[in-house]
């Protein structure tokens, strides 16, 4: 990934909503709203993914919401998994904000073979009590 793109994600604050209560994540930090979550729900892992604007290509609104249906449609499809709404924000304003999913407990393999379907460079994934880390796919 190209270094300049690296920085924009790392700029990035992923957050998402469950019942009412926004968590915000952010890449390199132990997030302890995250942990209390898989406490809560009895996860391990989470996964912040979209499908907004394939390979950093800009797609229109319209575009990016329909190819979102899609990743929420086969999301839903998997078994034993739950998720929650939320969106990238880069912290400079630079990029338009990304509507994305929150996806707690899937494992790393399948999220990178969504982020591929949907032609995505990276996701962010974080482990319980663990940092959240960006996996380049």
């Amino acid at each position: 990934m190209d270094a300049t793109l690296l920085e924009h994600y790392k700029n990035t604050d992923y957050w998402f909503v469950v019942d009412d209560r926004k968590i915000t994540l952010s890449v390199g930090d132990i997030s302890s709203d995250f942990n209390s979550l898989c406490h809560d729900v009895n996860c391990k892992t989470g996964a912040f993914i979209t499908a907004f604007n394939p390979h950093s290509s800009l797609l229109s609104t319209h575009e990016n919401r329909h190819r979102n249906l899609l990743l929420e449609a086969d999301i839903s499809n998997l078994k034993g998994i739950r998720y929650f709404y939320g969106a990238g924000e880069d912290r400079d304003n630079q990029w338009l904000a990304e509507e994305s999913f929150m996806v707690l407990g899937l494992s790393q393999q399948t999220v990178i073979d969504l982020a591929r379907r949907y032609q995505q460079n990276a996701f962010l994934w974080i482990e319980h009590q663990q940092a959240a880390v960006l996996i380049d796919v």
